[in-house]
């Protein structure tokens, strides 16, 4: 499939998260994600009012993204506020943009994925569930929606250039979240992403 215009219309959902935490302890507060696609656009959801370890924002938006290499991931950051009003970061996922665009996911595909969150010292601090879809290119071969027959397969497809390799090495088994499993109909994956340069930090002892 053909990428050569410089653009896509991305749908995204910034679903809920799981097991929020903060120097290994539970999230009570209000929390908030923000939806990085890259340097200069951003899109921030409302916080949850409830506040916890569990949020749910279903926050949708619509962006475009472009597709000439320079966007590599997208990034969704989740953060709450203190008492005194600053911003405090609970945890960064970055999001391949292999996982939802090109041989792995067409155009029109919805993508319901799951990414862990890390915090600036890369210790594991959540979970986020978001879906992503790329809206057809009116100038490219019209997408048809899969069967109903292939709902079985398609949950259990690769959702990424990593997990393919995996899958080929008969080292990867296909996971679901419990939350997920009965919220979402077909192409639910569950992926680990990537640490936002956790490497070079160290927690303070």
């Amino acid at each position: 499939m053909s990428y050569s215009r410089s653009k896509r219309s991305l749908e995204i959902e910034l679903i809920s998260a799981e097991g929020l935490k903060v120097n290994r302890k539970p999230v009570k507060r209000k929390t908030f994600g923000v939806i990085r696609i890259d340097q200069e656009t951003h899109h921030t959801c409302e916080e949850y009012e409830q506040g916890g370890s569990y949020p749910i924002w279903k926050h949708r938006i619509k962006t475009e993204m472009a597709v000439d290499g320079s966007v590599r991931f997208i990034s969704v950051e989740v953060s709450y506020r203190t008492s005194g009003g600053a911003v405090k970061n609970v945890g960064v996922a970055k999001i391949p943009v292999t996982d939802f665009i090109g041989g792995f996911a067409p155009q029109g595909h919805l993508n319901f994925l799951s990414y862990r969150l890390r915090d600036e010292y890369g210790d594991k601090s959540g979970i986020v569930n978001v879906s992503i879809m790329v809206k057809p290119d009116v100038n490219d071969v019209k997408y048809a929606s899969p069967s109903p027959l292939m709902v079985t397969s398609l949950g259990y497809t690769a959702c990424s250039s990593q997990a393919a390799a995996a899958v080929n090495s008969r080292m990867w088994r296909p996971k679901t979240s419990s939350s997920m499993a009965t919220t979402f109909g077909y192409g639910s994956r569950v992926v680990t992403g990537v640490p936002v340069n956790w490497g070079t930090y160290q927690r303070p002892t």
